[in-house]
């Protein structure tokens, strides 16, 4: 049987080949998304032009936050939001059936055949807007670096968790097609130092809904901050992932094939 990357790999090609039959559409889409994605880091460095800033902060170092959470984000996008998207129109359709038809675990499937390369236009964005953040900023150690991979690999966890939720969601409520704007709403709190939000709200997106995992965290290692809480929300979003993972199966076990 082939290989679960093969597969993987097989299904990155399909998507970019059936993309690239409309390459200036393909193009065209990546360019928006990224002009997109810079909206907020715009925002920021107009509130630094005028004088005010976030306390504690310098511009520099909240577009780092922001670079972070947007390459994640791309990352995220492209190799496994689309489980949301084959969810929700394969449940419309009717047609999610295939997935369980296939000889792979379903959850594996919906994700490998998502893979949505117009989200290479975050990525790019973050990776931009990361760099420009680091020449401007002290050079990290190399523990920095490691600890920073690490907490990157801990925020693409919080990102699965979140396209897990997303998905699993529609099982049931067939018709809520706006799940991608509840995450936004959600993650909004990650592009952002966590120390600007109130205790309470520090609490709760440190250790219940682990955001400041996709940018806060991972940048703040690279600055040298000396930051709390990092632990408990490596395994807060260890934990998170996990209910996460339940929760999706336990709403695929509530799918009603159109069929029945």
């Amino acid at each position: 049987m082939t290989s679960g990357f093969s597969v993987q790999v097989e299904a990155v090609k399909a998507s970019l080949y059936s993309r690239m039959a409309y390459r200036g559409d393909f193009f065209i889409s990546i360019s928006l998304t990224f002009i997109f994605e810079f909206i907020t880091p715009l925002v920021t460095l107009l509130i630094y032009s005028n004088g005010s800033s976030f306390p504690g902060w310098t511009l520099y170092q909240v577009l780092l936050i922001q670079g972070v959470f947007m390459m994640s984000k791309g990352i995220a996008f492209m190799f496994f939001y689309g489980l949301v998207g084959n969810v929700l129109g394969g449940v419309q359709s009717g047609t999610f059936d295939m997935f369980l038809l296939r000889p792979r675990l379903v959850l594996f499937m919906a994700i490998a055949t998502g893979f949505d390369s117009e989200e290479l236009g975050k990525f790019i964005g973050g990776l931009i807007l990361f760099i420009v953040a680091l020449i401007h900023l002290p050079t990290p150690s190399f523990i920095q670096w490691i600890q920073f991979i690490l907490l990157m690999i801990t925020s693409l966890l919080v990102m699965f968790s979140f396209s897990l939720i997303s998905s699993g969601v529609v099982f049931v409520w067939v018709g809520c097609s706006r799940v991608y704007e509840i995450f936004d709403s959600i993650s909004s709190f990650g592009i952002y130092p966590r120390t600007i939000f109130s205790k309470g709200i520090q609490n709760i997106i440190t250790f219940i809904v682990p955001i400041v995992m996709i940018g806060f965290f991972p940048a703040s290692i690279l600055l040298g901050k000396n930051i709390n809480g990092v632990l408990f929300g490596v395994i807060s979003s260890i934990s998170f992932v996990l209910l996460s993972l339940c929760f999706w199966y336990w709403m695929l076990s509530k799918y009603t094939s159109a069929g029945c």
